[in-house]
């Protein structure tokens, strides 16, 4: 995928690619935590919200479920582009109240963004997603041609 392929999304700095990379190279090789206080700062108060997710295979398919508590599911933008899952939308603020004086604020909120690189064996007309208490399951079934295919082997006797 060259860079003229990424989908158009809001920057909130010009190191936004950079960090991107990196949080992405810091998961892969040790794990999500040193990712997570890159995306949200050393203390995991950013004001960018990340959600987790899990992504496993089974034998027809790959199954991705995001956890999204607080976020209505019609806040949610779910894609298949170019070989990625994309899942974006924003979560609200609850500093929004008036009427209250926090004294402690750890749950984080604003615009999020994350892509799954996918197999080449997806099926993309077949995804499906449902969202269920907080959690958005979807469901990548692999296409009929990547399905291993049992050989009936004939004897001569």
């Amino acid at each position: 995928m060259t860079r003229t392929d990424v989908p158009a999304r809001r920057y909130v700095n010009p190191f936004e690619d950079i960090s991107h990379d990196m949080e992405k190279f810091f998961d892969s090789v040790l794990g999500r935590t040193v990712g997570t206080m890159l995306r949200s700062g050393a203390t995991g108060n950013g004001d960018k919200f990340v959600p987790s997710l899990d992504v496993a295979e089974t034998p027809d398919g790959y199954e991705v479920s995001v956890d999204l508590p607080g976020v209505k599911p019609e806040d949610v933008k779910l894609e298949v582009h170019d070989g990625q899952l994309l899942v974006s939308g924003k979560r609200e603020s609850v500093l929004d109240k008036k009427d209250k004086n926090f004294h402690r604020v750890e749950r984080s909120s604003g615009a999020f963004y994350r892509s799954i690189a996918l197999p080449n064996e997806i099926d993309n007309e077949k995804v499906e997603a449902a969202y269920d208490k907080g959690v958005l399951h979807i469901k990548l079934p692999k296409s009929a041609k990547s399905q291993p295919k049992k050989i009936e082997i004939r004897t001569s006797a």
